[in-house]
């Protein structure tokens, strides 16, 4: 029977009225800071970045919802982002986060690839992936089936690796947030191929980028279905970074970048797998096109520039809303601050159920630990009004 904090999060997606919301802080960098590590140590020391994450939930917490975002794998990583990322330790010093290069990967004539593919369905989406890591990555610097075995390997011990991880938060009762993530093809586009090139690419040809997106949902899908069995949760965190309207207009979004995702959501659901949209940037032109996803079904998590509620008025009938206290004031406000902010969240957002708090994507490495303590409490202090 699945603990309190699952049927917590589950009654939460189906829009259920509970007197308490659940609580899940995206932490990541922050742990570093407070468990008193480099951010080199975190990213590239499994066991320190556990350490970590275990001291800020038993000091700062409980929470409800453990936030996975660490890979165990960095191809993994790799594979989800489809975009060149500067390490610490590696390529940055060793207390810096990860930076993301915009670096033309994809080019052009891989749309015509993906439009023209051939071989194995199954297969599909593992030779784009390794098709596009081959322009970055020393580890493929082929496209053969050594290179295919590499990335399956490295996927396979990340979700297993995951699985065995997950154990502990769940002992602790916590729910486990994802057990696979990446980003919509989409936006992957958008990320492989660089800001500028991408623009120009949907300016001089939609419907190619359009037809490529659509062309990898099947097996991209397929693809989650079977990491989210590996790791055990059935949940999949879908990240949207590109398709708000700071990088492209409501009409590109539901015209070009929502029939694939709405196929990709489908598919996910059918299988018995919760779709969460991890929408960064500013999305309140774009709520009306979220009401064509299934209702009830999925989780739509929003950053800061959203306005969360009128996101709460034109989607809380549909979906569950995920958020949104925001950075600046988990970072430099009062404990006190945070804890209204909160208040408010819960009484407006949190109003009728489907709601979800949380810091506006992730808990900033800068943050007070008094602030992020104030957030997790506040789920616990506050009633949600029916």
């Amino acid at each position: 029977m699945p603990g309190k904090s699952e049927q917590l999060l589950n009654a939460a997606v189906r829009l259920e009225h509970n007197q308490y919301v659940p609580v899940a802080p995206m932490i990541y960098y922050f742990a570093a800071n407070y468990a008193g590590i480099s951010m080199y140590e975190l990213w590239s020391d499994w066991s320190k970045y556990e350490t970590a994450i275990k001291k800020c939930f038993q000091e700062l917490g409980p929470w409800d919802i453990y936030y996975n975002i660490c890979p165990y794998s960095p191809i993994a990583y790799q594979a989800c982002l489809l975009m060149k990322v500067k390490y610490p330790g590696k390529d940055l010093p060793a207390d810096s986060i990860c930076q993301f290069d915009e670096y033309e990967m994809m080019t052009a004539q891989d749309y015509d690839w993906i439009l023209g593919y051939q071989g194995a369905e199954f297969m599909f989406y593992t030779n784009y992936t390794v098709r596009i890591l081959s322009k970055f990555m020393p580890e493929f610097a082929g496209q053969g089936w050594t290179e295919k075995y590499r990335l399956a390997r490295g996927i396979l011990i990340n979700f297993l690796a995951w699985r065995w991880h997950f154990r502990w938060f769940r002992e602790q009762g916590a729910a486990i947030l994802s057990g696979t993530q990446s980003e919509s093809p989409f936006d992957q586009f958008s990320m492989s191929r660089s800001l500028q090139p991408f623009s120009l690419d949907l300016m001089d040809r939609p419907e190619t980028v359009q037809a490529a997106a659509k062309r990898l949902a099947k097996s991209f899908a397929q693809n989650h279905i079977l990491f989210s069995k590996i790791s055990g949760v059935p949940r999949m965190l879908i990240y949207v970074h590109r398709s708000s309207t700071d990088f492209v207009s409501p009409k590109i979004f539901a015209e070009i970048a929502l029939p694939a995702l709405k196929e990709i959501c489908q598919a996910l659901i059918e299988a018995g797998i919760t779709p969460i949209l991890h929408c960064d940037g500013n999305w309140d032109k774009n709520l009306k096109h979220l009401r064509r996803l299934p209702a009830k079904k999925c989780i739509i998590q929003f950053d800061g520039p959203t306005d969360i509620f009128r996101a709460k008025q034109e989607l809380g009938d549909i979906h569950c809303l995920f958020g949104d206290v925001n950075a600046y004031d988990l970072a430099f406000g009062s404990p006190q601050k945070v804890d209204e902010y909160c208040h408010r969240l819960i009484e407006e957002v949190g109003k009728g159920g489907g709601f979800i708090l949380a810091a506006g994507c992730e808990i900033p490495a800068n943050a007070k630990p008094e602030n992020v303590k104030a957030m997790i409490q506040a789920a616990r202090k506050y009633k949600a009004p029916a």
